[in-house]
């Protein structure tokens, strides 16, 4: 028998609970299903708009946009109770199961409740608006000021209360309450409003954050609808400044936000408009923060402009890549980079500089770099990214901007590795949007670019080893990926082997050549860029040596995830160690003056990764047709069977030869064995890597008279 009593446990209709893990899981899917719905129901309604057909069948939508819109708030509220009860728990650990919480806690009347109550505020703080403008502000009054804000920030998170309150306001008091809190603690901020909101600007994300809350409920609340329509219709009534401090820290129907970024930075940006006082004051900058919290609305302020580009507009006052009277997506981008590289500077100099950074903040989000994974993306963060990669040469290249791109490079690996057929005519073609099937395994990029443009943007965060870093670890977790797939499927062709006798190639060793191709159009970039053909005296060069002489276990790359690290160290270790006396670390006699011991160490080690993984993900388990001798010298085996760590073998002179010739007794290094044994297949995968790494290399010496004079010293 149980002995839970009956109606007791999980089961007990009083038991509220929340495990808070999933629950962040969930508040994030629903995040980004809200923003879904509003963006392209509002993109599907100016197309039938455009052909005068009406909109009515969307009405569900809505309602499920608003619906969901409506229980975010509701279910952070709940979440965050349960954080209160458990202060040591941070959000990525594992969760700590279901935790009851008091629902009577939950600070929400009924909706209609709440409503009443909000627009009782309004009226409350109207009257004391009014009765204290123009007057001395006395410690009561500050008080007073106070315990309306605090009133109104405890409500943060009640959409129909929120609501009531900012219709009750109306448009022009609501864009003075950021105004009024920044003097509420500039004369008085030994008060603070609550533990929320301490200071200026934990208050201002307070307040932006339950504007956010009430943009949920506009759709029932007529007076919010109103101050959201005033907003976003602009021009005179609506100040910039108090506008960027109610959407900067909120979230908001997508459609709605993407219509304010448009108006209040984009089309200014591109019209030449937008003036350097509001990029000084910080509005700019906020807009635009706003914009990248929110990937979809950033696609859609962005990808619009074209759509709503008005007929016969000026072109801008300053030099523009603008293709008028259509532009892209890539010439707005550039327009908008063009407009802050050359905007006037006014005031503090810093504020120009984090606009920027916030810019290249947008691209990323915009990119998917945040929400969505390699090989992975929606097809609008991908048609977003594909802008972002061909116009990036022409941008200014600030720091953040560099880095920015290196994660979006990160994140579009398996495009980039598409784009690196360097031996492949089609990689000549133009660039062009659209998934195509590029003839490697597991892989189907969202888009084709040419040779070409893969090589120049990946020259724009190529410059340090920092700016690298995103890239390397995007193509460390693809190389991951495809290894383990190209192993499966050479295993079943190993066991159902093509008639004959014959010995195609094998799925690895096309996986080795490609990824040869993007080390060499990454080593390509990197020496155009420093104006160096010798990289071996770059930091990260000797960080990962330093990796390799500590212990090469920790820059596994091809283990499976529980023996490896799918970090950018195991990228940097494969590129540069296979280039560097592959063929002598092979032989367990070489002698061979002319390479450098060290190198010959960083190549062996990655023959064991190699060799270690392909054991590791069966390659050599039983049944297959090809011979395999398993390692059984004491030397480089422990107790178990298993190889020993490769640090222990690498540090022992005689453990590294009795390594090397097991690998010889599995193939590696004789002529006529079978090309599908293990030790075969690790030395002709390795060879492919390191001949495609040095063609994609010359290839691109052929186009680049710059690269060509760095690697061979003529002009």
């Amino acid at each position: 028998m149980s002995p839970t009593p009956p109606g007791k446990g999980p089961l007990d209709p009083r038991l509220s609970g929340i495990d808070p893990a999933l629950m962040d899981a969930f508040i994030a899917a629903m995040t980004r299903a809200h923003a879904q719905l509003g963006g392209q129901a509002q993109a599907i309604r100016e197309a039938l708009a455009r052909v005068g057909v009406g909109a009515a069948a969307l009405a569900p939508i809505k309602e499920i946009e608003d619906w969901a819109g409506d229980q975010l708030p509701r279910l952070r509220v709940r979440n965050e109770l349960i954080r209160r009860r458990m202060p040591e728990w941070l959000p990525g650990w594992a969760g700590p199961g279901l935790t009851r919480y008091d629902e009577a806690e939950v600070p929400f009347a009924s909706p209609e409740e709440a409503r009443r109550a909000g627009a009782d505020l309004a009226r409350r703080y109207r009257a004391f608006t009014e009765a204290t403008t123009g007057k001395v502000v006395t410690d009561e009054v500050k008080r007073q000021r106070r315990d309306l804000l605090a009133e109104l920030l405890a409500h943060r998170d009640d959409a129909d209360h929120a609501a009531a309150f900012f219709g009750g306001l109306g448009t022009a008091a609501t864009q003075a309450l950021p105004a009024e809190i920044d003097d509420f603690f500039a004369r008085g901020d030994h008060l603070p409003v609550s533990d929320r909101a301490a200071s200026r600007e934990q208050a201002l994300a307070e307040l932006s954050t339950m504007f956010g809350t009430a943009a949920s409920a506009a759709s029932r609340v007529p007076g919010m609808a109103k101050v959201m329509a005033d907003l976003q219709r602009g021009g005179e009534g609506v100040d910039q400044v108090a506008l960027s401090w109610l959407v900067y820290a909120g979230r908001f129907p997508a459609a709605w936000l993407a219509a304010v970024g448009r108006a209040n930075v984009v089309m200014p940006m591109l019209s030449g408009t937008l003036k350097p006082e509001t990029v000084a004051s910080g509005a700019t900058r906020r807009f635009l923060d706003a914009l990248a919290a929110d990937p979809a609305a950033a696609r859609l302020a962005i990808g619009s402009v074209s759509r709503d580009w008005p007929d016969g507009a000026a072109r801008p006052p300053f030099p523009s890549p603008l293709i008028l009277p259509k532009p892209t997506m890539a010439a707005v981008l550039s327009g908008m980079d063009r407009f802050l590289a050359r905007v006037e500077l006014r005031g503090d100099p810093g504020e120009f500089r984090r606009t920027r950074e916030s810019f290249a903040g947008l691209l990323a989000a915009g990119s998917g770099v945040r929400d969505e994974r390699d090989g992975e993306h929606s097809q609008d963060a991908s048609r977003f990214a594909f802008a972002v990669i061909t116009a990036a040469p022409r941008f200014s290249l600030t720091d953040s901007m560099r880095g920015r791109l290196g994660e979006i490079g990160g994140s579009y690996a398996t495009e980039i590795t598409a784009a690196a057929r360097s031996l492949d005519p089609d990689a000549a073609r133009p660039s062009k949007f659209g998934a195509y099937d590029d003839e490697l395994f597991g892989t189907e990029p969202a888009f084709r670019l040419s040779l070409t443009d893969a090589y120049r943007f990946v020259q724009t965060f190529a410059d340090t080893d920092a700016h690298m870093e995103p890239f390397d670890r995007g193509m460390a977790a693809l190389t991951q990926r495809l290894f383990a797939e190209g192993v499966r499927a050479d295993r079943a062709q190993l066991a159902d082997p093509p008639p004959g006798g014959l010995q195609p190639e094998t799925a690895v060793e096309r996986l080795f050549s490609r990824l040869g191709m993007v080390s060499g159009l990454q080593f390509a970039a990197m020496k155009a860029v420093r104006g160096t053909a010798d990289l071996h005296d770059r930091a990260g060069y000797d960080a990962f040596g330093k990796t390799l002489d500590k212990g090469m276990d920790g820059a596994m790359l091809f283990l499976p995830a529980a023996g490896g690290m799918p970090a950018a160290v195991g990228w940097m270790v494969l590129s540069w160690a296979v280039k560097d006396g592959l063929g002598a670390a092979l032989e367990p006699d070489a002698r061979l003056p002319a390479v450098n011991e060290r190198e010959l160490a960083r190549s062996r080690a990655v023959l064991y990764d190699l060799a270690s993984g392909l054991v590791a993900r069966g390659y050599t388990a039983k049944g297959a047709p090809v011979s395999y001798r398993p390692p059984t010298d004491p030397l480089i085996v422990d107790a178990a069977g298993h190889l020993r760590p490769a640090a222990e073998i690498h540090r022992d002179p005689k453990k590294t030869e009795a390594f090397l010739r097991w690998l010889k007794a599995n193939g590696a290094v004789v002529d006529d064995a079978d090309r599908r044994s293990l030790g075969k297949l690790v030395e002709s995968s390795l060879l492919k890597f390191s001949g495609a790494q040095d063609q994609t290399q010359k290839i691109l010496a052929g186009q680049d008279p710059a690269l060509k004079k760095i690697l061979t010293g003529d002009d």
